[in-house]
């Protein structure tokens, strides 16, 4: 390849990557409206409510906040709800991040889900690979320590002004996509 072509060729390796690296990167695509009053049809069909698994999170979560001196966050089924569903969205079209494809990000979700909902929201995902065959305990573990080396994360679990959460999971063969939502009263 003549010697010319090369730093072309790197430009444009470049480009690609970074159209690859933020493509997922939880940035919502710029739609024209995001729907406030509906959710993906086959997510809302395919969340699974309240379980051992999303209790052992919670249960987790605060347990992690009393250690920080922080007050345990209520169970909510609105939260509940919002963050199933969006853990069903990302197992069936194969996506991380806090907003869909269609642009909707925790706010929409939640305010589709129950349209007289105030307060602030504030959501953290994780997906964990190869681990739908440990236990309750284990998951909850490792969702919780994913959390707390991420500086973002770790401020949204400790924060004092957020009181309610709702967490949803879904498998996708061995992995588990898991959302949690927070807000304030």
């Amino acid at each position: 390849m003549p010697q010319v072509f090369k730093p072309l060729m790197y430009v444009l390796m470049a480009l690609t990557l970074s159209a690859c690296a933020t493509q997922n990167a939880g940035e919502p695509p710029k739609p024209e409206r995001v729907s406030l009053t509906s959710l993906p049809a086959s997510a809302s069909a395919a969340a699974q409510g309240e379980s051992t698994l999303t209790r052992a999170i919670l249960g987790a979560v605060n347990t992690y906040r009393g250690e920080k001196g922080v007050a345990p966050l209520a169970p909510d089924a609105t939260l509940q709800r919002a963050a199933a569903i969006h853990s069903a969205d990302m197992s069936l079209r194969n996506f991380i991040g806090s907003f869909n494809p269609d642009g909707q990000g925790t706010r929409e979700r939640v305010l589709a889900v129950d349209p007289n909902h105030v307060g602030e929201v504030f959501e953290t995902i994780s997906l964990l690979r190869d681990m739908a065959d440990q236990a309750p305990e284990t998951v909850a573990a490792a969702v919780v320590k994913g959390w707390t080396t991420d500086p973002v994360r770790r401020k949204v679990l400790k924060d004092t002004a957020l009181t309610r959460s709702g967490v949803g999971v879904a498998n996708k063969g061995r992995d588990i996509y898991v959302t949690e939502v927070f807000a304030t009263e």
